[in-house]
Parts: C-alpha cells; sequence; structure tokens
C-alpha cells in the first residue's frame, strides 16, 4: 500500500511535465506547419500573379513590335487583333490574381491604358500615336506589375527560410529542453523521495521508540527499497494496534473509576440530603411517642408528609443522575415540545408574577429527538429561571433556526442578577448549584440529556443582564437527491 502511494505521488507530476512537452510539441509542430502552409499558399499565389504579368508584358510589347513596323501587310490585321483579344484574356487573369492594393492599382492603370489605346484607335489614330500609347500607358504597368510580383515571391522564400530556421530552432529547444527537464525532473524527484523515506525513517523509528522499546529501530539501507519499507511499517501498525486496544482497554478502566467515584459521591449526597428530613420526622415520632394523647397533630402530620414529598424528590434526582439515559428517538415537532413545557410550568410562573414568552418558528421544526427527555430538559431550565428572577420577572423561550443547515438552538432568558462568579466556570458539574436548597444536579442531568442527542449546552450572561442558556440539537439530515 505505501509502494503504491509512493509510485502515484512520483509518477504524477513526472506525468505533469511529460503531458506539457508533448502539448508543446504538438503545438509548436502544427503553428509551424501552418505558417508554411500559408507561405507555400502565398509563394504559388505570387508565383501564378508573376506568370500572369510576364505574359502579358510579353503581349504588349508584340502588339508594340507590330504597330512600330512601317507599312504593315493588310493581311497581318488579324494578327493585331489577335494579340489585342489575347491581352484582354490575359488581363482578365491577372486581375483576378491580383490580391493586394498594389496589384490591383496596377491592373486598373493596365486596363485604362488599353481602353485609351481602342479609344484612339477607333478614332483611326496614327500607328506611331498607338505604339506610344501601348508603351506609356500600358508596358510600363505591365513592368511594374511583374516586378511586384518578383518581389512578393522573394518576400514569400524569405519568410519561408526564416519558418525553416525558427523549426531548427524550435526543434533543438525542445530537445535539449526535454533532456535538461528529464534530468531535472530526475534530480528533483530522486531528491523527494530520498527526503520523504528519510522522514519516514525517523518517524517510524520515533515511534516505534515510543510504542515499544523492543521493537528496535527502523533504518533504510541503501541497497533497501520501498517494499521493505512498507514491511518495517506493517510491524509497526501492528504495534500501533495492540497499543492502542490497551489504551481502549485502560480508559474503560479509567472511565469505571470514575463512576464509582461519582457513585460514592452521589451516596454521600444522598445521605447528606435525606438526613435532615429523617431528622425531622424522627423529632415529630419522639415527641408523640413520649406523649401520652392517642396520636400526632394536623401540624406535624403535614411536617412529615412534606418531609416524605421532599425525599421522594430528592431521591427522584439523584435517580435521574444515577440512570444512564436512554433515548427512544422519533421523527417530532420540537415547537410542540417547548409548547408542552411552557404549560407544565405557566401556573408556576403565574403563582410567581412571572412573565413567560416566547419565540418560535412559525413552521415546524421536525427532529429526531426523545420528546420527553427534551421535554424535561426545558422544564428543569424554565424552573431554574424561575427560581432566578424576582416578582415580575421575565423568561424568554426561543427556538433559532440555522441558516446553513448545521444545529437547531433552544435558548431560556431570563432577566435576573445573572450567574454566580464561585460557579460559573463549574454550573454543569454534579452538586454544584448557587440555590441555598438546590442539590446542584438539575444542570447536569441537562447536561447529559443534551449530549446524548448530539447537541451541546451551556450557560452565559446576558449582554442586558441576567442569564441564557442555550443548548443545541442536531437538524435532520438532508434527503438524498
Amino acid at each position: 500500500m505505501l509502494t503504491q502511494r509512493l509510485d502515484l505521488k512520483l509518477l504524477f507530476p513526472i506525468l505533469v511535465v511529460c503531458l506539457i512537452l508533448v502539448g508543446a510539441c504538438l503545438f509548436g509542430a502544427l503553428y509551424l506547419s501552418r505558417l508554411h502552409v500559408n507561405v507555400a499558399r502565398d509563394m504559388r499565389e505570387n508565383f501564378q500573379s508573376t506568370q500572369a504579368a510576364i505574359v502579358l508584358e510579353t503581349t504588349i510589347r508584340q502588339m508594340i513590335d507590330f504597330l512600330d513596323r512601317e507599312h504593315p501587310p493588310t493581311s497581318s490585321g488579324k494578327r493585331l487583333e489577335h494579340l489585342e483579344a489575347d491581352a484582354d484574356s490575359e488581363l482578365e487573369a491577372a486581375s483576378g490574381l491580383a490580391d493586394h492594393e498594389s496589384e490591383k492599382e496596377w491592373v486598373l492603370r493596365i486596363r485604362a491604358g488599353l481602353e485609351k489605346y481602342q479609344a484612339r484607335k477607333a478614332a483611326q489614330g496614327g500607328v506611331a500615336e498607338l505604339a506610344d500609347t501601348l508603351r506609356g500607358q500600358v508596358l510600363e504597368p505591365c513592368v511594374e506589375l511583374r516586378k511586384y510580383n518578383l518581389d512578393q515571391i522573394a518576400q514569400s522564400d524569405s519568410d519561408n527560410q526564416r519558418i525553416v530556421e525558427t523549426l531548427r530552432w524550435g526543434m533543438l529547444i525542445v530537445g535539449v529542453g526535454g533532456s535538461l527537464s528529464g534530468l531535472f525532473m530526475g534530480y528533483v524527484v530522486a531528491r523527494r523521495l530520498s527526503h520523504t523515506i528519510s522522514q519516514l525513517s525517523v518517524r517510524i523509528r520515533d515511534a516505534a521508540g515510543r510504542l515499544n522499546r523492543d521493537l528496535g529501530s527502523v533504518t533504510v539501507q541503501k541497497e533497501g527499497d520501498l517494499a521493505d519499507l512498507d514491511r518495517q511499517m506493517g510491524h509497526v501498525l501492528e504495534e500501533i494496534s495492540r497499543t492502542v486496544d490497551q489504551l481502549q482497554q485502560r480508559e474503560h478502566e479509567v472511565l469505571r473509576t470514575e463512576q464509582l467515584a461519582a457513585v460514592g459521591q452521589l451516596a454521600a449526597g444522598v445521605a447528606h440530603e435525606l438526613r435532615n428530613p429523617l431528622t425531622s420526622i424522627k423529632m415529630l415520632v419522639q415527641t408523640g411517642l413520649e406523649d401520652d394523647s392517642s396520636g400526632l397533630p394536623l401540624e406535624d402530620l403535614t411536617v412529615v408528609e412534606q418531609e416524605v414529598r421532599r425525599m421522594e424528590e430528592y431521591i427522584r434526582t439523584f435517580l435521574d443522575f444515577a440512570r444512564p439515559p436512554r433515548s427512544e428517538r422519533r421523527r417530532t415537532d420540537l415547537n410542540a415540545v417547548v409548547r408542552r413545557a411552557l404549560t407544565l410550568t405557566e401556573g408556576r410562573a403565574r403563582r410567581q408574577q412571572v412573565a413567560l414568552t416566547q419565540a418560535l418558528p412559525v413552521e415546524p421544526v421536525l427532529l429526531d429527538i426523545d420528546p420527553e427527555q427534551v421535554q424535561q430538559v426545558l422544564v428543569n431550565l424554565l424552573l431554574n429561571a424561575f427560581d432566578a428572577v424576582p416578582p415580575g420577572g421575565t423568561v424568554t423561550v426561543a427556538v433559532e433556526l440555522p441558516g446553513d443547515g448545521g444545529p437547531v438552538a433552544v435558548s431560556v432568558r431570563d432577566n435576573g442578577p445573572g450567574i454566580a462568579p464561585g460557579v460559573r466556570g463549574r454550573l454543569f458539574q454534579p452538586f454544584v448549584t448557587g440555590k441555598a436548597d438546590g442539590v446542584g444536579l438539575g444542570l447536569s442531568i441537562c447536561k447529559r440529556l443534551v449530549e446524548a442527542h448530539g447537541g451541546t449546552i451551556d450557560a452565559a450572561d446576558a449582554p442586558d443582564g441576567g442569564t441564557v442558556v442555550r443548548f443545541t440539537l442536531p437538524a435532520l439530515e438532508p434527503l438524498a437527491a
């Protein structure tokens, strides 16, 4: 496995560099080929234009020679007409091949000269006049057109030579650059591999020393390979697995010890909290035994009943703390749970003259929760808030929906005096309370129930006074598309 990961890690940069070099070669070859094709096409067009210009110039010279003869034979008039027809057709061919502004300008001048020649011939102009017209108005533009096309051929040949030279240097650069890149990549890969193996060897040796002194050091010899390193790594992983198992076993033992310590602390708390009610009941019973009357008076019986109820409440609280929570989760509307908790505590709020308000979303908030346990958390937090606020105070319950699919938050806010400084950092620990007659297990039970649902709970002083206790519950997982 280690060998495969290292092979892929080293192969990837080499493959990237190779692809870059191949892409550069292909791009260069295609670019130079396109340039060569364009130059070849331009050269072919210039050659054809030059050939047409030479043929046209030759025909015009023949016409001039024919007109320069004195007293040409009558039978030779058809020869001139043939030459004129050839000149017209060759001019059309040159015009079709003219693809530059200069060529078009020379062709227009030649056409204008031939038209002037035809006009003078139609006006019965003299032979010498016709020859001069051809020589000055037609032959000179033909010569310039031929020279221009010859210059274009020379320019195309020069461009072709430059492309060939570029191609030669490009191939040289690619060849030398590819070789140097290969050497550089080989050096980098070798250095990186050596560095990686060295770091891995040190880490393995350090892990081996921490896990088992008898494991020995793990080193990589010069003749070693990655497969050998992988085998040595396998031995260390086996030792790590055994050590993890031992650590987990020790964690279970530590947890068991902590649980026993908590049970001892719980037993001490139970004894302390039940001793006072039992003392009151014992004193009343002893008084009744010493009295010769037939029974305890009503006031004493009322005290006994209250003390018994007090012991029952303590025992219920201790049992809630001692028993691990068993959640029976189902799809439930959190708003409905909050409303039930408010209904259960609104009588207490009226007796204390506390304003009980709520801030709930309009839409149902569906969560996978145990409604009874979440309701117990809310009732405990509300009762604590009622104990903290004076008559005329306010307690607000709010449900906050996240905007990014995070957990749903529920907060209970009061405008009481805030958290006592002495218990601020230990508020959710067992037997920690700021009330004179409190047991100190309510918030600890709330914390356990919230964490059993996968949420968190905390308490802080409100910015405008009072206390805010806030707990979160995981939102529903989104349905797969």
